[in-house]
């Protein structure tokens, strides 16, 4: 008997599963990049190093993963996303394990580059498996889904990590959370074979001779300036997720269990965003107007936490909004990018341009960190606002400039139409 196929709003057979596996990983990977600074406080003292050494430890694994980004996407299209996931995950859990038992800052400082080598894979495989497997009307839940797993992962890392070290030492904390991520990518190898068969539900990724991805289509202005969106909503969010404890810290008095749990509910309050944000996704084709009125929020109140002096409770309460407005905008943001992505290239599209969040997440944590050094450390949220209003202005350009040749190419189809009925 034929299967019949999903409701629109209610998952198909095997989707589930699919989400499960990518979204596990997707939540390590982010757990792992934000591991070391609820221990900043721990390491200036041990390690003798500045806040800025500090940010540099977070810019090493966004820089290899800047340079790999964009080449694991076009293998991604080419081969299957399935063993990239396992091996990336694998060498991230170790690199972190390892973070837990290296002997200085410079042993930390080569296994940070190793945790970017292991990043590398995951945003242009598990966009690739998304965007062949889901049905195209739940696509903006599924991107959802798949970012609140990450976002899930930046709210789980502070209140793990305190923890673990709070029972043991940070050492024993980071070598703890590298194994369960080492676990994971075992079941993903064991039981994730269908992530390289495209769904019989869903378009497959194209495999045409002549329309595989190609510099020249990733240099275009939409892609270029959709690079940039990704650049300076990371380099925002690189300011909030790394120095939110620190400045609570230096500039509230705050003690770290309680900067800890701000810094908690801020992504947390994100990973709920992004839900409801999949959810307007799938229901409007304006995601210019979501990512808009997310940006402006989350910049106001970005603004007035820095600017204004607020008591602990005020703060908490207005990054609770900051986190629900910069987390609705995730996944307009991602069906903006597979509205301009070619079938067939999706893994290398999504490689490229989010290879700019990359680029800001290693450009930030120093300048960040230098803030901090230099005790101007109100400025880390106003400058984190406005890196927001600079992403929201490449967005809307971005929007634009895609739009045309989706227009031209409506008009063709038309004037071809007419042409064919007129003979």
């Amino acid at each position: 008997m034929k299967a019949e196929p999903a409701a629109p709003g209610r998952p198909a057979r095997g989707e589930a599963k699919l989400l499960a596996l990518i979204g596990s990983g997707h939540f390590f990977s982010h757990f792992y990049l934000i591991v070391l600074p609820p221990l900043f406080p721990l390491l200036e003292a041990e390690l003798g190093v500045g806040y800025a050494a500090l940010g540099l430890l977070l810019s090493l694994p966004n820089l290899a993963t800047m340079l790999l980004q964009t080449p694991i996407g076009f293998l991604v299209d080419r081969f299957g996303a399935r063993r990239p996931l396992v091996i990336g995950l694998m060498v991230m859990g170790g690199a972190v394990a390892g973070a837990g038992l290296a002997p200085g800052y410079g042993a930390l400082m080569a296994l940070m580059v190793l945790m970017g080598v292991g990043n590398s894979v995951f945003h242009p495989a598990n966009y690739a498996i998304l965007a062949a497997r889901i049905e195209p009307g739940r696509l903006g839940r599924a991107f959802s889904i798949h970012t609140f797993a990450g976002s899930l992962g930046w709210a789980a890392s502070p209140a793990v990590v305190v923890f673990l070290t709070a029972l043991w030492s940070w050492h024993v904390a980071l070598v703890i959370a590298g194994l369960c991520g080492v676990a994971v990518a075992l079941v993903i190898l064991t039981q994730g074979r269908e992530l390289d068969a495209p769904a019989s539900s869903a378009p497959a990724p194209a495999r045409v001779p002549g329309k595989r991805a190609s510099l020249g289509r990733l240099l275009s202005a939409p892609m270029l300036l959709l690079f940039v969106y990704m650049m300076m909503s990371a380099i925002s969010n690189s300011g909030l997720n790394g120095f939110t404890v620190t400045t609570l810290v230096e500039l509230h008095g705050a003690d770290l269990v309680t900067a800890n749990a701000a810094l908690t509910v801020l992504l947390v309050a994100s990973a709920v965003g992004v839900l409801a944000g999949g959810v307007l996704a799938d229901r409007t084709r304006r995601h210019d107007l979501i990512i808009s009125a997310g940006f402006f929020v989350a910049a106001a109140f970005l603004v007035v936490i820095g600017l204004i002096p607020l008591p602990l409770a005020a703060i908490v309460a207005a990054m609770t909004v900051v986190g629900l407005a910069r987390g609705a905008i995730q996944p307009s943001r991602d069906m903006m990018v597979r509205k301009v992505a070619p079938e067939g290239q999706v893994g290398a599209v999504f490689g490229f341009v989010t290879t700019g969040m990359n680029l800001g997440g290693a450009l930030a944590p120093v300048f960040f960190g230098w803030l901090v050094d230099r005790g101007l450390v109100a400025w880390i949220f106003v400058v984190a606002a406005l890196a927001m209003l600079l992403a929201l202005a490449a967005a809307l350009a971005a929007n634009r400039q895609g739009a045309r040749p989706c227009r031209r190419r409506i008009e063709r189809k038309n004037r071809d139409s007419i042409l064919f009925s007129r003979h």
